[in-house]
């Protein structure tokens, strides 16, 4: 089955029932997209951008678009190429601040970028040198206000300290750019008081670098729903963001962005995988893992639901923990915690990861020669 046109199918049944697909498979669902969007639609008032590295997918991308997604969290301009490949007219802000003067000529001069965040004074210097400046132009400063606790923490490769971020500010604005701030709390995170903390910090900045901001994007991180979160529910980070702006600006409230990549995309697409063996009860082995669309689930304190089907219905009875292992012949091709599966589980049953939306096709390789995936449109999907 071709990734580029995807049948459609109302349920996961139905694909096995049809296709009985025999490689790993990707099964997206419209439904889902448009469920998570106005999550964040509905919920707050704030410019929704999606973070197109947690899944470059076009259809995907199409179908944000569709369902009011109008900006996008680029970090590089091969991804700029895809983007504006399927929306022409997207809104991109090129948010690594690691970047070439190369690639930033290109995006201002090809793709018409406008918005940049810096967290250096290099790369402010950079910028500077590169293109006019202008209040066209946002100059978006990354700042970090502490490691966020129940997170993937991104603290340790980007951002700036307060002291260090009120004077790249300051610096931006004497050089004639539009200046906001940004922070990202980390992915999935568990803590919706992060968002306070580091909004309280936006607020000091601003006031010390006496700076009217062009908008404050308070970022992603915002957590999926598996079953392994602790997370509170979508409407209490609302609650708290909205709560911090309101006391740490008052009636000079910035416009505010947000750049939700894991939140948008998760619940979009499972993973239908297949397995190759069953060993003694206590371990099994399927046709993708860590080196495919597992990749995420070795790296994350993470525990997607699961179901298994066979002959078109979902296997019951007794539960035990079972070692996963993928196809490749490397021992790192392993689960790094045991799954809850049915007991009876065997050769050429269908495993179902749901909530795999996020970072899975993105992290795909072609390692041992295990390189073909299929894609469909399922209507509903695990989620």
């Amino acid at each position: 089955m071709s990734t580029d046109q995807p049948a459609r199918y109302p349920s996961t049944e139905a694909v096995i029932t049809a296709e009985a697909p025999d490689v790993p498979s990707f099964l997206f669902s419209h439904n889902e997209v448009a469920k998570s969007a106005a999550a964040f639609r509905d919920g707050i008032d704030a410019l929704l951008t999606y973070a197109v590295k947690a899944n470059p997918a076009t259809f995907l991308l199409e179908a944000l678009h569709q369902n009011g997604v109008k900006a996008f969290d680029v970090a590089s301009t091969n991804e700029m190429e895809v983007l504006t490949s399927v929306i022409p007219d997207a809104v991109m802000h090129y948010n690594n601040p690691i970047r070439t003067r190369r690639e930033i000529e290109t995006a201002y001069h090809q793709y018409g970028v406008r918005s940049y965040v810096v967290d250096h004074a290099d790369e402010l210097k950079q910028l500077a040198e590169t293109i006019p400046a202008s209040k066209d132009v946002e100059i978006t400063i990354r700042f970090k206000a502490g490691r966020t606790r129940r997170a993937y923490d991104f603290g340790t490769k980007f951002g700036i300290l307060e002291a260090g971020a009120i004077e790249l500010a300051a610096e931006a604005k004497r050089l004639g750019f539009s200046v906001g701030l940004c922070f990202h709390v980390g992915s999935q995170c568990e803590e919706d008081y992060a968002y306070v903390r580091h909004i309280a910090c936006a607020s000091r900045i601003a006031k010390a670098a006496k700076l009217d901001l062009t908008r404050l994007n308070v970022g992603g991180g915002f957590p999926a729903r598996y079953p392994s979160s602790a997370a509170p529910p979508l409407s209490r980070y609302f609650e708290s963001i909205n709560g911090a702006v309101k006391s740490n600006f008052g009636d000079s409230k910035p416009p505010l962005i947000m750049e939700p990549g894991r939140r948008l995309a998760a619940s979009s697409t499972s993973v239908l995988l297949r397995v190759k063996h069953q060993r003694n009860g206590m371990s099994i082995y399927l046709n993708d893992g860590v080196y495919g669309a597992l990749m995420e689930v070795k790296f994350m304190p993470i525990l997607p639901p699961v179901r298994v089907w066979r002959d078109g219905k979902v296997v019951q009875g007794e539960v035990s923990a079972f070692t996963v292992f993928g196809p490749t012949c490397d021992s790192y091709d392993s689960l790094p915690r045991p799954f809850p599966l049915p007991e009876a589980i065997r050769e050429d049953d269908w495993v179902e990861f749901g909530q795999m939306g996020a970072y899975s096709q993105a992290s795909t390789t072609s390692f041992n020669g295990f390189a073909t995936r299929n894609t469909y449109f399922v209507d509903e999907i695990l989620v």
